[in-house]
């Protein structure tokens, strides 16, 4: 809290490396996207080119690149994970708000994409058995698939337009939207470049020995970059007022490079001229290079305007902020710290407000709660059970509080029922009938001292160290008398009543004994 950060997030790194970073990865993340969509139409277009040809056709070649598809896919939404998580640091405002407006959509990008995925990976499957259940799949499929980038395209667009979000709060997305034309061309123009990787991919990699499917494969890329070039064109038009020298520079490198890649894909040249290697780069980079300016300079006013309202409330709040955190401390202190608040929320509802263990959940157990004011306990073998919890019962650990909360747990339990005094010694002695029945009969779960012995620590529960806790002479009596229930510790009801008398002695006397070595 020393920070009123609102909205926003801390920046990890400079801004500059943040730019980079997020050029970086979110390069990446489109490229495989490219790759896996182009791959994703190129195979269902294939797949009824062949199908029109011929109505049961061999789709070796078109299964080897469907197939490929699910390693890009993967590789895809992998690397997109970092340029979502610096989008939301680096542009809280922008990003937060749109993905608020868009939530409508940007909640079906899941399902979306694992239909998508599904629907594919049965049409990669079914291609050389079932044409027709191919032919469905693949169809819908792609079209799950096609309509994510079309959410992804309209959020960015969107969010580069912050003078637009009132009215697209209000009025959603209309006819005569003004932003709606730039969004269709920025659809297109992802289409396009996803036609024009997945087929220079497939050019170089699965028909790089096979010249008929490479020639067929250059003329899907001839036509995919020049559909590129009128659509690039086109979207330039909508963004004529925000066009600066470095976008200019860098729009000219990628229309050259474009324009090269368009001449060594003339028919007198090679089927794989490897030179696209380097030129398809080049296009990718400059062109999201300058997408990226164009779109840090469109957020950037509305960003620094949210920044300097935040830094204003900040000054404005500062001389407020170390009472408000020492009121905070202290209500976290009666709320958290307080063993009272602890004992009614967590032990009440069984143990009772009396610790007579009759308390409005009781019921429900299928051993009795454990009577705490009838208790006299070690406090650090109370702790073990606190923390621990008792196996076997319904008593749960409370391992998720910290040794403090414990302790306050506990010291609000003595000042209720006194627990942690010390056990008083016997009023009496025993009969030596009373000693041969504790040694024949109990102490084989109790042991002879009653530390518990090998039996007992098998049971479920077990029984308890007397060495360490002690009850009532009327609790211990009764519990001797009638058993308890759910345990392992049946009924002395049998025994002689001087005798039941004596064993209850003879279970207290342990801590006290215990307590004066």
């Amino acid at each position: 809290m020393q920070q009123w950060t609102d909205l926003f997030l801390n920046m990890p790194l400079p801004e500059g490396w943040m730019r980079g970073l997020l050029f970086v990865t979110f390069g990446l993340h489109l490229l495989f996207v490219l790759l896996m969509l182009g791959t994703a139409v190129l195979s269902l277009l294939l797949f009824l080119r062949d199908l029109l040809r011929q109505p049961s056709p061999a789709q070796h070649w078109n299964e080897h690149v469907a197939h490929s598809h699910m390693g890009l896919k993967s590789l895809a939404v992998v690397l997109g994970v970092g340029p979502l998580l610096l989008m939301q640091v680096s542009h809280s405002h922008a990003f937060f708000t749109v993905t608020g407006l868009f939530s409508y959509v940007w909640m079906a990008i899941i399902p979306l994409l694992i239909t998508a995925f599904l629907l594919f990976d049965a049409f990669a499957h079914k291609l050389g058995t079932s044409v027709w259940l191919a032919l469905i799949c693949g169809i819908l499929g792609v079209a799950a698939l096609l309509t994510v980038p079309a959410i992804f395209t309209g959020a960015l667009t969107l969010m580069e337009r912050p003078a637009s979000w009132v009215d697209f709060a209000a009025r959603g997305i209309r006819p005569d939207t003004v932003w709606l034309p730039h969004w269709i061309l920025r659809y297109l123009h992802v289409l396009g470049a996803a036609l024009a990787f997945g087929a220079a991919f497939h050019l170089f990699y699965s028909a790089r020995d096979d010249a008929p499917r490479a020639r067929l494969l250059r003329k899907w890329l001839l036509g995919a970059l020049a559909a590129q070039a009128v659509l690039g064109l086109a979207l330039l038009a909508t963004l004529l007022p925000q066009l600066t020298v470095p976008v200019l520079t860098l729009l000219g490198l990628g229309m050259l490079a474009l324009g090269m890649a368009l001449w060594l894909l003339r028919p007198d040249c090679a089927a794989a001229d490897y030179r696209m290697l380097a030129l398809l780069p080049v296009i990718f980079a400059s062109m999201l290079l300058a997408r990226q300016l164009l779109q840090g300079e469109a957020m950037a006013p509305t960003q620094a305007q949210a920044l300097a309202e935040r830094q204003q409330r900040a000054s404005e709040l500062a001389p407020f902020s170390q009472k408000a955190l020492e009121a905070f401390a202290v209500k976290l202190r009666t709320v958290y710290d307080n063993g009272d608040t602890i004992y009614d929320g967590a032990c009440e509802p069984c143990h009772g407000l009396d610790g007579r263990g009759v308390g409005p959940e009781s019921h429900r157990l299928r051993i009795p709660a454990a009577e705490l004011a009838a208790m006299k306990i070690d406090r650090d073998y109370a702790y073990e059970m606190v923390r621990d919890g008792t196996p076997g019962t319904g008593m749960p650990y409370f391992r998720m509080y910290d040794r403090e909360k414990l302790e306050s747990l506990l010291d609000a339990m003595d000042r209720r029922f006194s627990m942690f005094a010390a056990t008083p010694p016997p009023e009496r002695d025993i009969s030596p009938a009373s000693l041969e029945v504790w040694i024949a009969t109990c102490a084989s779960c109790h042991a002879a001292n009653g530390s518990v012995s090998t039996a007992g620590r098998a049971m479920q529960p077990p029984p308890p160290d007397f060495r360490r806790s002690s009850v009532s002479h009327e609790r211990a009596l009764k519990i001797i008398t009638e058993g308890y229930p759910g345990t392992g510790m049946p009924a002395y009801r049998n025994q002689p009543a001087a005798v039941r008398d004596d064993l209850a002695i003879i279970c207290n006397s342990f801590r006290a004994s215990h307590a004066k070595q």
